[in-house]
């Protein structure tokens, strides 16, 4: 039998999710439009998408509402949180793995101190500019550039030196 894995997860409000496993490896993922909660569950999907198969894991989460979803006595109405348990589920038993699921205090949660680094270097200003302000900026920024080519390409076809339907001998380009 392998050795148990501990892995410790953390999700943030924004979407944003890790995994730490031994030795500092870490794992980072995110999924727009996610709640904290998502984003936790999304943490755990995380961690055993890189567990390889036949493994034996531990994984802590300072999430409550995860913990309790994923015993066997939880159960939820929230579809999202049902298609995510499904998911792990799944996982589980297509790498054939064994997993136990240990929730932790906030504050024994080192993965939160890799997950505000990593949202921080993802934030513009500084630091100091929110990622959902960034996200919502950048991708602004992105439609106004696009209309711009739009607008470039149009003018290039309307100042082209040749019609379209041009056609020239070979000659000419000897």
């Amino acid at each position: 039998m392998h050795e148990r894995i501990d892995i410790v997860v953390d999700g943030s409000g924004d979407g944003h999710s890790v995994a730490l496993f031994p030795g500092e490896e870490i794992f980072f993922s995110y999924e727009r439009g996610a709640s904290n909660n998502e984003a936790e569950f999304n943490a755990v999907i995380l961690a055993l998408e890189h567990l390889p198969e036949h493994a034996h894991a531990r994984i802590r989460t300072d999430s409550q509402v995860v913990v309790w979803h994923l015993s066997e006595s939880g159960t939820s109405r929230r579809p999202t949180f049902l298609q995510k348990k499904v998911a792990i589920k799944d996982l589980i038993v297509a790498k054939n793995i064994r997993v136990d699921i240990q929730w932790i205090p906030r504050k024994q949660n080192n993965a939160d101190r890799f997950l505000k680094h990593y949202i921080a270097s993802l934030c513009g200003a500084g630091g100091t500019e929110p990622l959902y302000r960034r996200v919502r900026r950048l991708e602004s920024e992105n439609l106004q550039l696009r209309a711009r080519l739009k607008q470039a390409m149009k003018m290039l076809e309307r100042r082209s030196a040749f019609p379209p339907d041009a056609a020239f001998p070979l000659e000419m380009l000897q």
